[in-house]
């Protein structure tokens, strides 16, 4: 079950975080806790293999995170040149990452759409950096509807959910 996070969820993720070969480099040495929290996030999610909703569990096994992109981050120009709609029309998936040994049930599918899903009820667009998604691959992304947004940078990986106005 998706839900909301809630503080009480941190401990868990930060155990999420410690099992993932790939947390390294999505850390870059930071503290988990801190990171889970640095962000101006709009929503945070978990996703929660019990099936109740009233009592955070244990179970904890995804996160996800949407926010409002930074006008001063440089990769929010390439997002705006792509999708020629202003920043503030732009939200980000970030932050979505689950247990490795819960891979083959789809949960950080059901997550990724759960927040286009939520984005485009905002009437926003969108947007990711791979290398803050890095757990999983350009190819989890791209058949989920993202595009990976040409940049001629090859350390840069920005990709854009395809819309009629975006898509080519």
């Amino acid at each position: 079950m998706i839900r909301e996070r809630r503080p009480e969820d941190l401990d868990r993720l930060c155990a999420v975080l410690a099992a993932m070969d790939e947390s390294a480099p999505l850390l870059a040495g930071r503290d988990p806790r801190e990171w889970l929290e640095e962000s101006d996030a709009e929503l945070s999610w978990v996703f929660d293999m019990a099936p109740v909703r009233v009592t955070p569990t244990k179970n904890v096994v995804g996160h996800v995170q949407v926010y409002r992109v930074d006008e001063r981050d440089p990769l929010t120009s390439y997002w705006v040149d792509h999708s020629r709609r202003p920043a503030g029309d732009l939200l980000a998936v970030g932050r979505l990452f689950v247990r490795p040994d819960t891979y083959e049930h789809g949960i950080g599918r059901y997550l990724l759409q759960e927040s286009v899903t939520y984005i485009r009820s905002q009437g926003k667009v969108p947007v990711l950096d791979l290398h803050q998604n890095a757990p999983f691959p350009k190819t989890f992304y791209e058949r989920r509807g993202f595009e990976e947004i040409s940049t001629g940078d090859p350390g840069v990986a920005v990709m854009i959910h395809a819309t009629p106005a975006a898509a080519h």
